[in-house]
């Protein structure tokens, strides 16, 4: 069985193993979670103590790892070194992709991510004209700039006055920084299980992002948080800053089945794991072609979220 469960680290609180189990325990409670049935935890805070034992139990069941500042917004990952019995394959063939392969792969996928920023204006009733225009504009290694050019008119339009910053104390921004925090997680984590090394990217090439692949991977991946967010946003648009259940609710972006992908309906969690195999098929075969893209399901959306 598929693990499933999110679990937030909010309080007060000492984690431990035993028997191969998560015991999270307080002075007044106690719980002993299944890490097989865990996909995911998010430590919110610095006010919980915990061992070197959980940390690689928490690694071996390939659970995504997100620790969150003072802000309570997530700042940094932890995924599994190399669990795939193919990992030094796998690494050769990441460091040998070809630069024709890097470019018609990153065309493909600036495509697919300005065709996503289209639908979710038409959706949303806002201009998306000019991205049709620039979805035309986008060449091998998208040189012309056409994501660049899309992004500034996708943002001016999307939500009123808004800048995007990633220090932000903006709602929407917090909300958009949470969810592509935890996406991205899913993406390092399921990278790291099918033998990639996520510092090194197809695309972005920062020396000090530790997850530049997970980064190329996720762009298509961002607008249909973007239009999950917004939809949520809309009935917290009174709060001024994110809410445990704000919070709560974008976790529920993971799970919520509106996905399609490969022919059928799913989750972004699911959706991730076939997503990240198909790019390694695509890596082994050195043929970009063979990765697609995610789309979502606008009516599922409303009705799960």
């Amino acid at each position: 069985m598929a693990a499933w469960k999110t679990i937030r680290i909010t309080k007060p609180c000492t984690l431990r193993i035993d028997n191969g189990n998560l015991v999270v325990e307080d002075d007044e409670y106690r719980f002993k979670l299944s890490l097989e049935d865990t996909d995911s935890i998010i430590f919110e805070g610095d006010r919980f103590m915990l061992s070197a034992k959980v940390l690689a139990a928490l690694s071996k069941h390939k659970v995504a790892t997100l620790f969150c500042d003072e802000y309570y917004m997530p700042s940094a990952i932890m995924h599994p070194y190399h669990q795939s019995s193919l990992a030094t394959r796998t690494l050769k063939a990441q460091i040998e992709i070809s630069s024709t392969y890097t470019q018609k792969l990153w065309q493909h996928i600036i495509k697919a991510k300005i065709t996503r920023q289209k639908e979710v204006l038409e959706i949303l009733d806002k201009n998306h004209k000019p991205l049709v225009k620039y979805l035309d504009q986008v060449s091998l290694g998208d040189r012309h700039g056409a994501e660049a050019k899309s992004a500034r008119h996708y943002w001016r339009n999307l939500f009123d006055d808004l800048v995007r910053e990633q220090d932000s104390f903006d709602l929407r921004n917090q909300m958009l920084n949470y969810t592509y925090a935890l996406v991205r997680s899913l993406i390092t984590r399921d990278l790291s299980v099918a033998g990639f090394l996520p510092a090194l990217g197809i695309w972005h090439d920062n020396t000090y992002n530790a997850f530049n692949l997970s980064d190329d991977l996720m762009e298509p991946f961002r607008p249909i948080a973007d239009i999950a967010v917004y939809h949520i946003w809309q009935a917290h648009a009174q709060e001024e800053q994110i809410t445990a259940q704000i919070k709560k609710e974008l976790i529920g972006i993971l799970d919520a089945e509106y996905v399609e992908y490969e022919y059928g309906i799913s989750s972004l969690r699911s959706v991730s794991k076939l997503y990240v195999q198909l790019f390694k098929k695509s890596v082994f075969r050195k043929d970009p072609s063979i990765l697609s893209f995610p789309r979502f399901d606008i009516e599922k959306l409303y009705e799960c979220l």
